[in-house]
């Protein structure tokens, strides 16, 4: 889920809903998308910002999106590329004793091996988009999701 989410929101500028939503149609001024995990299983949240006329078509183009990625799982080129730079980051997420920290407190709260940190790396490298598209189309169930908007109506 992590590696697929990097890929569909969760990478920034790199991740497919920035490249269909912002880049080819410029529509949004930023999207993404994360999981929230929870004790239990948690929310998945897609969010973005754009202008209030644009929002139905923006709306269409994430939900187009999201469905496309379920049903196809991402390419062999977007798997590389999440993989290498998941990876490539990874001594960024642990540079500091504050960061560390925070994920000795995950490890405790999701009762996750202590060798999580030493484990991650290996763990990402051996993911697959079968994995990945599976995963996904077992956790993400478009119709179950709610759509909230926020904005100021016109005047």
């Amino acid at each position: 889920m992590y590696v697929g989410n990097y890929i569909l929101g969760g990478g920034g500028f790199v991740s497919r809903l920035t490249e269909e939503v912002r880049e080819k149609r410029g529509l949004v001024y930023s999207v993404y998308s994360y999981f929230l995990p929870l004790s239990e299983l948690g929310p998945f949240l897609i969010g973005l910002q754009t202008k209030r006329e644009q929002s139905g078509e923006a709306l269409k183009v994430v939900n187009e999106t999201l469905a496309k990625f379920i049903k196809e799982g991402p390419s062999a080129k977007e798997m590389k590329a999440a993989k290498d730079n998941i990876i490539g980051g990874f001594p960024l997420r642990i540079d500091s004793n504050g960061k560390i920290l925070s994920y000795l407190s995950v490890i405790g709260f999701y009762h996750l091996p202590l060798t999580y940190l030493d484990d991650f790396n290996k763990e990402i490298a051996k993911v697959t988009a079968s994995q990945v598209k599976g995963a996904f189309a077992r956790r993400i169930k478009p119709d179950n999701m709610v759509t909230v908007i926020v904005g100021t109506d016109a005047k």
